[in-house]
C-alpha cells in the first residue's frame, strides 16, 4: 500500500494528512490515478505524528478527497473566446503582452495578485519575476484581506513579521483569550486542543466577541463587546496592569522601548472603569473580572483573528494587545504572549518570500542595502524601488486604467474584495487579464483573457508554512489531468520568453533551495533577522522530498524536524536596538460603534443594521473547493442573513424571508446591484448587528456575494480592508412564488429573481423564486405536467398552500417542482430520491407523506445528524430516566453524553459541539416543561381529594 504524507488545503492550522493508496504496491507516484479515480483509490486521515493536529481533522479536512471531482475543471490553456491553445502559445502571448505594456506604460502598469493557497515555491518565483525582473512591487496577495494588520503590528512591535509562540502554548497556558475569533468554526482542530487544555489544566477560556458564537458558548467568560471597542479594552487593560503594580519593570527596562508614551493614555482609560465599561459595552463586573484574571496569572495567551484584523483600526488594536504582553514580559515565553491565528494554509509562506506589496523576499524591506543584496542574489539589473499597491489600491488602479495587465493566481478577487462589483467591472474593462485556476467557472476566471490550468491540491508538490511557523511538505499523489502545471513553472516559462535568466528551475526542490539560500544570505548580512532557513539551504532532491514538518528558524540541518520552538525567548528582538517597541495607538480616540435607538445619520434609519461578515462552519472562501460537496452544503443550503428576533418587527420582515442587502451609503444610488439572502433569526446576534457568511458568489447564487455591500475603507497602516460591522440597508426581495425543483432544471427560465443550486448526494436541486406568479406556474410546465395544490400547517404559517408539479418521461418522474408564497421546507435528499421512480398512486402517496414530514436542519456535517435525530435520541434517554428514577433524578449531561455517543455528533471534529448542546438543551427543556405541566393538574386534583 502506497502512503503519502501531506498537508491540508484549508486554514492556517496546517494539519498533517496521511493518504493511503488502495493498491498493494509500494509508494510510487507513477501508480497514482487520475483525479476522477482518486475518491475510490485513496483514503485520507489525519497524520497522527504531525505537531499541528496529531491525527485530528475538521469536517472540511475529512472531505478533501470529495473536493477533487469538480463539476468543471480547467485542464488546458484557453483564451476568452473559448479557444484552447497549448502552453507555448499561451505563455508567448502573456510574455508579449507584458513586454508591450511595460514598454508603453512603465513597470508599474503590470501587477500580480497572489494567494495564500499557493505553495511557497510558487510565491517565491512570482516575487522574483515581478519585484526583481519586472521591477514592480505591484505584487500583493489575498493574505492582505486577512493577515496584514497582524503582520504590521508584529513588524512595529518586534521589528519583523514573526509569530513568537507555538501551538504547545495552548496546552501550557493558564488563561487563553480569544478575541475576534470564532475558533470552534474557523480553526476547529486548534479549538479541540483548547477544550482539552480546559479539562486537563483547568485553563480558563475568555472569548471577546459581539456575537454569542459557538466559541463563546464554551467559554468560562464571554465579553460581548461593542464593535470597534477592542482597542479601548486592551489599552485600558495596560493601564490596569500598571495601576495594580502587575507590570514587569525589569523586562520593560531591559528589553523594550516606548513604554512611557503608551502608559499615560492607557491609565487615563483605566482610571474610570465604569466609563470604560460603558464605552466597551461590557458589564463593569465582567470587565473587572477579565482584568483581574489577566493580571493574576503568569501564563496568559491572547490569540486574535479576523474580528481584530478586518478593521480600520486592526493594526492599532493588535499592538494594544501586544503592549499588554510586553508589559508582563510574556513574549516568547511558555504558555503566554500574543498569537495570530492564520486564515490560509500558506499565508505565512507567502509572507516569507515577500508576497505582500509592502515587503521584499526573506522579510526584507526596501532600504538601499536590502535592495542591493536582493539585486545581486537574483542577478537582475535592479529590484522594485519602493512599496507597491496593496490589494484594494491595486484594483482601484485597474479600475482607473493605471494597471493595464494583471495576472491573478489561485484566488477570486471579483468576490472576495470589498466593493466586489467594482472589482469585477475593473477586470472586465482591463486590457489584459491572466488567471491561473483549477476551476473555469469562478467569477474571476470568467473575466480572463487567458486562462491557465493550474495544478491543485493532490497534484502539486511543494511546501506550506502554518500559523506556528511549521514548514510542511505538500505532496502530490494524483497524476495531473490534461496539461495542468505548477504555478512556478508557468511563471518561469513567461519569464524566460521575456528574455529573463534565472528561471531555469529543474523542479520545486530547486526553487525551495534558492529560497532557503536567500534567507541564509539575508541573515548573514542582517543578523537581527529571525527568519532563517540556512539549515535547509543544501537539501538534496531526496532530502527535500522526505522533509519532516519543521519549525523555523532553522539555522542548522540538525534542527530539521524540530517542533514546539519559540522566538524572542531571550528578550532580543529584530529591531535595530534589539528591543521590542511599545506602540501608541493613532486611533485610540476612535469611538466604538454602539447601538443607540436615538442615533442620527445612517444608523437612525430603521432599515439599517451593522453587517458583520465571516465564515460558515462547513464552507471555505468562495466555495469553489467546497460548494459542490453535499455534506458540507447541507447545513446552510442558501445564503443567510442572521439577525436578532427583535429586528423583525422594526424592519417589517419575517423569519425566512428573502431580503436585498446594499451598502447603506449607496442604498439610494441608482445601481441595481444588490446582495440577497434569506433571513434567519438568532438571539445570539446583538440587536444592532446582522451576520452573513463571506462565501457566496454568482457562481453559487443568482446575486452577488456579501462583499458587494462592503465599502473599501482600509486600515491606514496595514491597508487591510475593514470588512467588519459596516452599515447596510435591508429591503424585502419582492416575489410571488418561491420553492425548490428537483431533477431537470431550466437555467434560462423567465422571471427568476432567486436561484441557488445545491449539490445533493445524488444530483442537484435548485432553490428558486419568481417575482411574478405566472412565471412560476409557467416554469417547466407542459401540457402533460401533473399539477395539484396541497394545504398544510407548517412552522411558517397555519395554512400554507403548496403548488406541486411533476414532469414525466416514459412514466417516470423527471422533475418535481414545489412552490408557495412562503418558504418551502422539505427534506431535500428524500425528495430528490423520487426522481427517476415510476410515477403511480403509491409514489404520489410517498411524495405527499414526505412533504408533510417537513424538514429538520442539519446540525453535524461529519455524521449527517439533524435536529430531529438529536430530538429522537435525547427524548428516548429522557423517557428512560423518567421511568427509572423520576423527575428529581433527571441528568441532562448523562443523556447528552449518551446521545452524542450513539449518534457521533460533536464527537468527530468537534466544531458543532456547541450547536449540539444548544439543540439538546432546548429539546430537554421542552420535555421537562411538558412533564411539569402534566404533573400540575394531577397535583391539584390530589389536593382536592385530600380536602
Amino acid at each position: 500500500m502506497a502512503v503519502f504524507q501531506s498537508s491540508c488545503a484549508y486554514c492556517g492550522v496546517g494539519c498533517g494528512l496521511t493518504i493511503n493508496h488502495g493498491s498493494s504496491s509500494n509508494t510510487s507516484q507513477d501508480m497514482s490515478p487520475q483525479l476522477d479515480e482518486v475518491q475510490n483509490s485513496f483514503t485520507l486521515a489525519g497524520d497522527e505524528s504531525h505537531p499541528a493536529n496529531f491525527g485530528r481533522l475538521c469536517a472540511k479536512g475529512e472531505r478533501l478527497l470529495e473536493s477533487l471531482p469538480q463539476p468543471t475543471t480547467l485542464r488546458y490553456p484557453r483564451l476568452s473566446s473559448g479557444k484552447v491553445v497549448d502552453w507555448d502559445d499561451a505563455t508567448q502571448l502573456i510574455a508579449e503582452k507584458f513586454i508591450e505594456t511595460r514598454e508603453k506604460y512603465g513597470p508599474n502598469s503590470v501587477a500580480l495578485y497572489l494567494s495564500g493557497q499557493l505553495l511557497t515555491e510558487d510565491y517565491y518565483v512570482a516575487n522574483k519575476f515581478a519585484k526583481g525582473y519586472l521591477q514592480t512591487a505591484n505584487v500583493d496577495t489575498n493574505s492582505r484581506l486577512c493577515m496584514s494588520s497582524a503582520v504590521s503590528a508584529m513588524q512595529r512591535s518586534f521589528g519583523e513579521d514573526v509569530v513568537p509562540g507555538c501551538y504547545e502554548d495552548l496546552e501550557q497556558a493558564e488563561v487563553i483569550v480569544l478575541i475576534g475569533a470564532n475558533t470552534a468554526w474557523t480553526h476547529p482542530v486548534l479549538f479541540q486542543r483548547i477544550l482539552a487544555a480546559k479539562k486537563t489544566n483547568n485553563c480558563q477560556l475568555v472569548v471577546i466577541d459581539p456575537i454569542n458564537t459557538a466559541t463563546a458558548k464554551q467559554a468560562d467568560l464571554h465579553l460581548a463587546i461593542n464593535p470597534g471597542a477592542d482597542l479601548s479594552l486592551f489599552s485600558g487593560l495596560l493601564g490596569y496592569l500598571a495601576d495594580n503594580d502587575k507590570i514587569n519593570s525589569f523586562y520593560i527596562e531591559a528589553h523594550t522601548e516606548g513604554f512611557d508614551k503608551v502608559i499615560k493614555p492607557a491609565q487615563k482609560l483605566s482610571a474610570n472603569l465604569p466609563l470604560l465599561a460603558k464605552r466597551t459595552g461590557i458589564k463593569l463586573a465582567l470587565l473587572e473580572q477579565f482584568y483581574s484574571l489577566f493580571a493574576s496569572k503568569s501564563k496568559v495567551l491572547t490569540a486574535s483573528c479576523q474580528g481584530v484584523n478586518q478593521s480600520i483600526i486592526g493594526t492599532d488594536c493588535t499592538n494594544a494587545i501586544i503592549n499588554c504582553h510586553l508589559a508582563l514580559g510574556q513574549i516568547g515565553q511558555v504558555g503566554s504572549g500574543f498569537f495570530s491565528l492564520t486564515g490560509q494554509p500558506n499565508a505565512m509562506g507567502g509572507r516569507e518570500v515577500g508576497g505582500l506589496a509592502t515587503q521584499l523576499a526573506s522579510h526584507m524591506g526596501f532600504s538601499p542595502q536590502e535592495r542591493q543584496l536582493l539585486t545581486a542574489f537574483w542577478g537582475c539589473d535592479d529590484v522594485a524601488k519602493d512599496k507597491g499597491l496593496t490589494a484594494v489600491e491595486m484594483f482601484d488602479a485597474v479600475a482607473d486604467g493605471t494597471i493595464k495587465a494583471i495576472w491573478i493566481m489561485a484566488t477570486n478577487p471579483a468576490v472576495s474584495l470589498p466593493n466586489s462589483d467594482k472589482v469585477a467591472k475593473a477586470l472586465a474593462d482591463c486590457p489584459f487579464v491572466v488567471v491561473s485556476e483549477v476551476i473555469p467557472d469562478t467569477d474571476t476566471a470568467k473575466l480572463a483573457d487567458v486562462l491557465l490550468p493550474a495544478q491543485g491540491w493532490s497534484e502539486k508538490c511543494g511546501t506550506v508554512t502554518n500559523s506556528e511557523r511549521t514548514i510542511t511538505r505538500q505532496r502530490g499523489f494524483a497524476v495531473p489531468k490534461g496539461q495542468s502545471k505548477p504555478d512556478w513553472w508557468a511563471i518561469s516559462q513567461v519569464a524566460t520568453k521575456m528574455g529573463f535568466s534565472g528561471f531555469d528551475f529543474e523542479d520545486n526542490a530547486a526553487v525551495f533551495k534558492e529560497h532557503a539560500q536567500l534567507s541564509a544570505k539575508v541573515c548573514q548580512t542582517f543578523p537581527h533577522k529571525k527568519f532563517n532557513l540556512a539549515g535547509l539551504a543544501n537539501l538534496s532532491k531526496a532530502q527535500y522530498d522526505a522533509l519532516l514538518p519543521t519549525q523555523w528558524p532553522v539555522t542548522d540541518a540538525t534542527q530539521i524536524g524540530q517542533r514546539h520552538t519559540r522566538v524572542f525567548t531571550n528578550g532580543e528582538f529584530a529591531t535595530p536596538s534589539a528591543k521590542a517597541q511599545f506602540v501608541a495607538a493613532e486611533s485610540i480616540d476612535v469611538e466604538p460603534i454602539v447601538y443607540d435607538s436615538n442615533a442620527t445619520g445612517l444608523m437612525a434609519q430603521a432599515s439599517v443594521l451593522l453587517l458583520n461578515s465571516g465564515r460558515s462552519r462547513d464552507q471555505w472562501h468562495t466555495m469553489t473547493r467546497t460548494g459542490h460537496i453535499a455534506s458540507l452544503r447541507a447545513s446552510v443550503p442558501e445564503p443567510l442573513l442572521v439577525i436578532n428576533p427583535t429586528q423583525l418587527a422594526i424592519l417589517g420582515l419575517y423569519d425566512s424571508q428573502l431580503v436585498k442587502i446594499k451598502s447603506a451609503s449607496s442604498a439610494t444610488e441608482s445601481s441595481n446591484a444588490f446582495t440577497a439572502a434569506r433571513v434567519k433569526i438568532d438571539a445570539d446576534v446583538p440587536v444592532n448587528l446582522a451576520f452573513m457568511s463571506m462565501h457566496w458568489s454568482k457562481q453559487f447564487s443568482m446575486t452577488s456575494g456579501v462583499n458587494q455591500a462592503i465599502n473599501a475603507g482600509v486600515d491606514p497602516v496595514s491597508k487591510q480592508p475593514g470588512f467588519k460591522c459596516q452599515p447596510v440597508a435591508l429591503s424585502p426581495l419582492h416575489l410571488s412564488l418561491q420553492g425548490v425543483v428537483f431533477g431537470l432544471h431550466d437555467d434560462s427560465a423567465q422571471g427568476l429573481c432567486w436561484h441557488v443550486p445545491q449539490t445533493l448526494s445524488n444530483e442537484v436541486c435548485h432553490h428558486i423564486a419568481f417575482e411574478h406568479e405566472q412565471d412560476g406556474f409557467a416554469y417547466q410546465a407542459t401540457p402533460h405536467s401533473i399539477k395539484w395544490t396541497l394545504s398544510l400547517t407548517t412552522e411558517i404559517c397555519a395554512d400554507q398552500l403548496l403548488h406541486i408539479q411533476c414532469n414525466l418521461e416514459k412514466g417516470r418522474l423527471t422533475s418535481l417542482k414545489i412552490l408557495s408564497d412562503k418558504p418551502v421546507q422539505v427534506a431535500l435528499e428524500p425528495m430528490n430520491a423520487f426522481i427517476g421512480e415510476a410515477f403511480d398512486s403509491q409514489l404520489l402517496k410517498q411524495i405527499h407523506a414526505q412533504i408533510r414530514a417537513g424538514n429538520s436542519p442539519l446540525v453535524c456535517a461529519c455524521t449527517g445528524v439533524s435536529e430531529a435525530d438529536i430530538s429522537n435520541e435525547l427524548s428516548q434517554h429522557f423517557d428512560n430516566q423518567m421511568m427509572q428514577s423520576g423527575i428529581d433524578q433527571l441528568d441532562f449531561n448523562a443523556a447528552l453524553d449518551n446521545t452524542q455517543s450513539a449518534l457521533g455528533c460533536g464527537r468527530q471534529c468537534g466544531s458543532c459541539n456547541s450547536e449540539v448542546k444548544q439543540c439538546a438543551t432546548t429539546i430537554w427543556q421542552d420535555a421537562l416543561s411538558f412533564v411539569v405541566e402534566q404533573a400540575a393538574p394531577q397535583s391539584d386534583s390530589a389536593k382536592e381529594d385530600v380536602a
